[in-house]
């Protein structure tokens, strides 16, 4: 069976659903986010008598919330996304990556028989099922030879990514903030004056160190809140370690180096699963 074949046959019902906060539409924007923060979550499903209305994730939190405190002590269901897709209990692994791919999200709330929230299938149990496939794959010794190359030896020279965003550790969190909303982002890369990469700010980190805390942004230097010496890879890395460093440490991107040791490319978790998507169904 190969991976492609194994992640249809896997029901999401097996995987871990619990990567989400559940709110009631009446609570407020900033109790929301300190929810998140307090189960370092990333995605909240807004509930009104057990059927899911809305979500909350850290692309909302970045696009409306960070330093707008006029939003902070709003209904989170004023601030949510009411436009959710969704899968059943009932369908597979496959099926959740497909929905990732098509609706660019990085959580699929999943429903039981009765329309009620059953779970929320993130990325990261999605990262960490593909990484164990590929494990299995690559150590099994009746795996074709064409199948273990497309997994251990293609590099990210070959996988769409996005060209990298930078500041500096001087910039302020306004203009990282600003940088990110305005090109819907999830990260911006921290250079020193050398181009080299010291730090990464990503919309956890935002969400994480400014809450619903701070609106004047324009006093906070990125240094104070990146996170330093980000887990980096070389752009001639095979595209199967990011599914590895993602599995083991939540990620949802990852800086690419140069030959130079500077940042060229940042792939995130949609450039890797759109990749795995495409290279899965083609694996016999």
């Amino acid at each position: 069976m190969n991976i492609a074949e194994s992640l249809a046959a896997t029901p999401v019902s097996d995987l871990d659903l619990s990567r989400y906060v559940a709110v009631a539409p009446a609570i407020t924007v900033a109790d929301t986010v300190d929810k998140m923060n307090a189960s370092h979550r990333s995605m909240a499903c807004v509930v009104s008598e057990d059927k899911l209305i809305g979500v909350f994730t850290q692309r909302d939190y970045l696009m409306r919330v960070l330093g707008r405190s006029q939003t902070w002590e709003r209904p989170i269901a004023d601030e949510m996304t009411r436009a959710v897709r969704t899968m059943t209990v009932d369908q597979n692994a496959a099926h959740g990556l497909a929905i990732m791919n098509d609706w660019w999200v990085r959580s699929v709330p999943v429903l039981a028989a009765d329309d009620t929230l059953a779970g929320n299938l993130s990325y990261y149990e999605l990262m960490v099922k593909i990484a164990d496939l590929v494990a299995d794959h690559v150590d099994d010794a009746d795996v074709a030879l064409e199948v273990r190359h497309s997994l251990t030896l293609i590099d990210f020279r070959g996988l769409h990514t996005n060209t990298p965003v930078t500041v500096t550790q001087r910039d302020t969190v306004e203009t990282a903030g600003h940088h990110m909303r305005a090109r819907a982002i999830g990260s911006v890369l921290v250079v020193d004056n050398h181009e080299h990469l010291v730090g990464m700010l990503t919309e956890f980190d935002l969400q994480k160190e400014i809450a619903c805390e701070l609106e004047d942004l324009s006093k906070v230097p990125v240094g104070d809140i990146m996170t330093p010496h980000p887990v980096s890879l070389a752009m001639r890395s095979p595209i199967v370690e990011a599914v590895q460093e993602m599995a083991k440490r939540g990620f949802s991107h990852i800086p690419l180096l140069g030959e130079s040791g500077k940042p060229v490319a940042v792939a995130s978790f949609r450039d890797i699963a759109a990749y795995m998507e495409v290279s899965f169904s083609a694996l016999k």
